[in-house]
């Protein structure tokens, strides 16, 4: 009987560890970096786990207003797509996640430059009540030869 309940208690386990959801949705705010301005950030994303250790995340990021002064403010904004492996450690979901973005920067409203580039990222959520989760992560997205890093906070809803 003790072997019994071991072995329930350990697929339970291992079940719950490499869990992901099959549809989840959410929104993070943070402060971004760009040639050494900052920024707020904020960003939706959906995604979807294709088996359990991986997934797909899709997401538009508002990179955030920088001032580079004498009038020369520039947004910056990506729409991305990417892979994103995971793991569950009970209620903690740890990830990273790569893919392209395409980006545009505009310049007090007008666009000055747009393209394809790599973005990649790590973050941790943690399950606070049924399917909903809130954490942390950091992403770094590329236009052309410079890099806007991002540190931000998420909320998560989970629907399947």
């Amino acid at each position: 009987m003790k072997k019994t309940l071991l072995a329930i208690a350990l697929i339970g386990a291992s079940t719950t560890a490499f869990a992901d959801s099959w549809i989840y949705g959410g929104a993070t705010v943070g402060q971004s970096d760009f040639k050494g301005k900052t920024g707020t950030s904020y960003n939706v994303h959906a995604g979807t786990g294709i088996l359990p250790f991986i997934g797909v995340e899709a997401g538009y990021t508002k990179h955030g207003d920088f001032d580079f002064g004498a009038g020369n403010d520039q947004t910056a904004s990506s729409v991305y797509f990417a892979l994103k492996p995971s793991i569950d450690f009970g209620p903690l979901h740890v990830y990273a996640k790569g893919g392209l973005h395409s980006w545009d920067l505009d310049q007090n409203g007008t666009k000055i430059d747009d393209g394809v580039d790599i973005m990649y990222g790590v973050g941790a959520e943690y399950f606070i009540m049924g399917p909903f989760s809130v954490g942390a992560s950091y992403n770094s997205y590329t236009l052309d030869n410079e890099d806007i890093n991002s540190f931000s906070l998420n909320a998560t809803f989970h629907f399947l």
